[in-house]
Order: structure tokens, then C-alpha cells, then sequence
């Protein structure tokens, strides 16, 4: 992988709270709570993970821990999704193509543990390095969705002069 790559991409991977952040203001502000929901413990899991990668990392110098707690993570944050899901705390919509992008996730957190230790390979490498990012790139997309649907819906609607009756 060129440097430049990888520079871009460890940029992303810090920021992605930084990133939701204008998503959580947004919602908020135009009072759409099931989407500030689902942002808002999408951040609270990049937070997390933020917080705890470094000493994760000190602590797990065989790399199997790592790897089943960020699996574990993301499917914690799947469930809870499905779980908001159901109770209409969160879109069904946005729900169902969250677990969608997040499913290659925790999928490829075990794969990579077991190329790691139990095949002793290294197949995982690049698949790893290259797919966690966009799946974390098509999360930020997910939790930016309701506001793309929202401008979309406002420049499909009709303005007042246009839908009003023609005059005689």
C-alpha cells in the first residue's frame, strides 16, 4: 500500500467522531430524533473504540483479544440498532442498511484472527486493512442518510406557486 494511503486512512480512522459530529448538530436542530439516535450511539461506538484501541493494543500482544472485542463491539452495536429498530426508536430503513454495512465487520475481525493464529497466514493483510475502512465510511454514510433523503424530499416537493391553481 503506498504511504499516502495509509496516512489518509489513519486520519480517517481518528476522526470518525469528528466526522458525525455536524450529523448530531443537524438532527437535533431540525428536531428528527430517530436519525440523532441512531448517530448518536454510532459515535458513542467510534468514541469507544477510540478510546480503548491504544490500550487494547498494549494490553493483547498475542492479537486474539483485539480481535474479539472490536467483533464483540460491532455486533453489540448491531444489536442495539436491531433493537431500536424494532421499537421505532430509530428508522427501520436506516436500521436495516446499517446492519447491512456492518455485517462485514465483526466477519472480518475473525477472519482475520483465525489467518492469523490458527492458519498462521497472511490473507487477511490487505482484505483487512483495505475493507475496515470503508465499512466504517459506509457507516458515516448510513448515519448521513435521513439528511440526504430530507434535501431530496424538499427539492422533489412542488413550491407554492408552482402547485397553486392557474389563474383566470
Amino acid at each position: 500500500m503506498p504511504d499516502w494511503f495509509l496516512y489518509f486512512v489513519s486520519i480517517l480512522s481518528k476522526s470518525w467522531v469528528f466526522m458525525l459530529s455536524p450529523a448530531l448538530f443537524i438532527f437535533f436542530i431540525f428536531k428528527d430524533y430517530l436519525a440523532f439516535r441512531f448517530a448518536l450511539l454510532t459515535v458513542a461506538f467510534f468514541f469507544f473504540g477510540g478510546i480503548t484501541a491504544s490500550s487494547l493494543r498494549e494490553f493483547d500482544d498475542i492479537y486474539i483479544y483485539r480481535y474479539l472485542v472490536w467483533a464483540a463491539t460491532d455486533i453489540i452495536w448491531m444489536a442495539l440498532i436491531a433493537y431500536w429498530g424494532i421499537k421505532d426508536k430509530v428508522y427501520l430503513w436506516q436500521c436495516v442498511i446499517g446492519q447491512l454495512v456492518v455485517i462485514g465487520a465483526p466477519i472480518l475481525q475473525l477472519f482475520r484472527l483465525v489467518d492469523r493464529h490458527l492458519w498462521d497466514l497472511a490473507y487477511s493483510t490487505i482484505i483487512y486493512k483495505t475493507l475496515m475502512p470503508f465499512i466504517n465510511i459506509g457507516t458515516v454514510i448510513v448515519c448521513y442518510l435521513p439528511l440526504i433523503m430530507l434535501f431530496a424530499k424538499k427539492s422533489n416537493t412542488p413550491s407554492k406557486i408552482e402547485s397553486a391553481p392557474p389563474s383566470k
